[in-house]
């Protein structure tokens, strides 16, 4: 059986505890989280071998900068966005 030569993914892993959502009614805290965890995946697996040349790193908290919403954003957008921040904010 021939050999892969190609190297093993970079193990990412991330454990988010709770997500504060102030001003979200349940439904559209869910909408905000699901689209959250769905771009986090896609910017860490997009990263994943930047962030597999860094020493591990462990945080009891991660605080983004607050940002405000247009009351016409959707909360799938808001999720987005609160993604990108958090990524942002990690230390590089």
């Amino acid at each position: 059986m021939p050999r892969s030569s190609a190297a093993p993914a970079p193990r990412v892993q991330l454990h988010i505890g709770s997500l504060a959502l102030p001003g979200y009614t349940a439904r559209e805290g869910a909408r905000l989280a699901g689209a959250f965890e769905q771009e986090l995946g896609r910017l860490l697996a997009q990263q994943a071998s930047q962030l597999a040349l860094q020493p591990s790193m462990e945080a009891d908290l991660l605080r983004i900068p607050r940002f405000r919403r247009s009351a016409a954003e959707s909360p799938e957008r808001t999720g987005q966005r609160l993604a990108r921040a958090l990524i942002q904010g990690l230390p590089r």
